[in-house]
């Protein structure tokens, strides 16, 4: 019917749908997606940031998926079945065979191997593959998992890691990081440091191409400036602050959603220095802090207090473990306990700007019951490089530690100190209570040794945790979007407008 049309009644509907924008939303395929922080890696297996992690999930693909439908169940990826041996020490994956890498190379047994001891070599991310001694390839296409030990965590690791070329990595390290040749519904385009990343569908992507073709991610770390951009449609999606929210969902042309989490807020005093060595002050800290009123002031409500590093529906909580409410005059007490002589000063807050806020309420919390603070703010990957070397005395941010519960090792072992450890605590106790809930297959059993392990965290006040915070999403109202899970993990190969 098309070629019926004369040009000019074709060129009068070609200017009728730019004035309606309808055939215009039709084929629309770009998305512009904004991020309040630069990446500082583009490696498979070494990220450290939940942005790192969004960009990585759209390049590389994983052996098998966790639906998030509630049921929990793994669903094919790269592997299109699995089984596991009666005594629970065999996974064998049978991979695809239409599979391949954005250079048209296919996806074998030996990059599945490969990728998964760059997990079990990782210093950030070696705990997605807990349980794993040795992964074989036996023939091009399957794969076996061999276990020291019953682990029933295991899978969900294994739903996580991402599958990356083992020629790709040997031929460029270089190459491997910065521009990365991934497994994904997504390829690599380009990256301007401090700007933006830029992906397109891979066409050959065995599940079919992507309906959004074109995205780009902008870096814009101020979050009201993000909240405009979205209204004016500059950007499509971004994951927003608790202050734009309002704003935000007075406006028709913004949807928004709220994801649950088990991230936390939270304050970190390093405990290799004084007066944070010794655990009375650490006490008075989480006295002293008004949670209640953070939730309201730093995150609009939409949080739920929280004085536990372990969030209320993670594997592990009980309400039996102790808990820090708002008492200053405590706080008081147990400063004077310790021999501090107020007003005494505690050193720097430092944070990232976008923590900025949160670190003016607690300091104002420190204040009442005679701890001065100054605050330091810096530039997010520069705050993050003092924080993991023990450059500071007293930090607030968020964090992220998904998955099986035996994630939260990163939080409070020797070996994490200078990654996930920030508290720069070290504990024999600790260290082996951990080591027993990785190789303990027995759930009832886990929680127990879990109910240790938190009840041993805050009598000895690691840190002071403050919330768990909602996620919050907002995307333009013409975007097809699906539920995002528990954790706020998104992939873009859902999305269509």
């Amino acid at each position: 019917m098309m070629k019926k049309f004369t040009a000019l009644a074709l060129a009068a509907c070609m200017t009728a749908s730019l004035t309606s924008g309808v055939w215009a939303d039709e084929e629309k395929t770009d998305l512009v997606i904004a991020v309040d922080a630069d990446v500082d890696t583009l490696h498979p297996s070494d990220y450290s940031t939940t942005v790192e992690l969004n960009i990585l999930n759209q390049i590389y693909d994983t052996l098998m998926y966790m639906n998030p439908d509630g049921t929990h169940e793994p669903e094919p990826r790269i592997a299109e079945s699995y089984e596991v041996s009666e005594d629970g020490l065999e996974y064998t994956f049978h991979l695809r065979e239409d599979a391949t890498f954005h250079d048209g190379t296919p996806i074998t047994a030996d990059d599945v191997v490969f990728s998964l001891n760059l997990y079990l070599e990782s210093e950030y991310q070696n705990t997605q593959v807990t349980g794993l001694s040795e992964a074989e390839a036996v023939d091009d296409y399957t794969v076996v998992c061999h276990l020291d030990t019953p682990y029933a965590p295991f899978m969900l690791g294994v739903c996580t890691a991402h599958i990356a070329s083992k020629d790709y990595y040997e031929a460029s390290e270089e190459d491997f990081v910065s521009k990365p040749i991934g497994s994904g519904a997504y390829q690599f385009v380009d990256r301007n440091t401090g700007s933006s990343i830029v992906l397109e569908a891979y066409d050959e992507y065995y599940r079919g191409e992507a309906a959004i073709e074109n995205v780009t991610f902008e870096v814009i770390p101020d979050q009201s400036t993000m909240a405009i951009a979205l209204q004016t449609g500059d950007i499509n999606f971004a994951e927003i602050d608790s202050a734009s929210l309002i704003q935000l969902e007075s406006d028709p042309s913004i949807s928004v959603a709220k994801v649950s989490t088990s991230s936390f807020a939270y304050v970190t005093m390093n405990t290799e220095q004084a007066p944070f060595d010794d655990v009375k002050v650490r006490q008075a800290v989480n006295y002293a802090i008004d949670r209640e009123n953070i939730v309201f002031v730093c995150f609009e409500g939409e949080a739920t207090a929280n004085s536990n590093l372990c969030s209320t529906d993670r594997f592990g909580y009980s309400e039996e473990q102790p808990v820090y409410d708002y008492n200053p005059e405590k706080a008081k007490e147990l400063l004077a306990e310790a021999g501090i002589t107020t007003p005494y000063d505690l050193g720097e807050i430092l944070v990232a700007e976008k923590y900025s806020n949160l670190a003016a309420v607690i300091q104002n919390d420190l204040k009442q019951v005679g701890l001065e603070t100054t605050i330091s703010v810096k530039e997010f990957n520069a705050y993050i490089e003092d924080l993991t070397s023990g450059n500071y005395a007293l930090s607030a941010l968020n964090m992220t530690l998904e998955g099986d519960t035996q994630m939260m090792e990163m939080a409070f072992t020797t070996d994490y100190i200078g990654t996930a450890n920030n508290a720069r605590y070290s504990d024999e106790e600790m260290d082996e209570l951990f080591n027993q809930t990785r190789i303990t297959a027995d759930k009832e059993e886990r929680a127990k040794l879990f109910d240790q392990i938190f009840t041993k965290a805050q009598e000895e006040a690691i840190y002071a945790p403050l919330c768990n915070p909602l996620i919050l999403f907002a995307y333009n109202a013409d975007l097809k979007c699906p539920e995002i899970a528990y954790e706020g993990s998104y992939f873009l190969y859902d999305f269509e407008w």
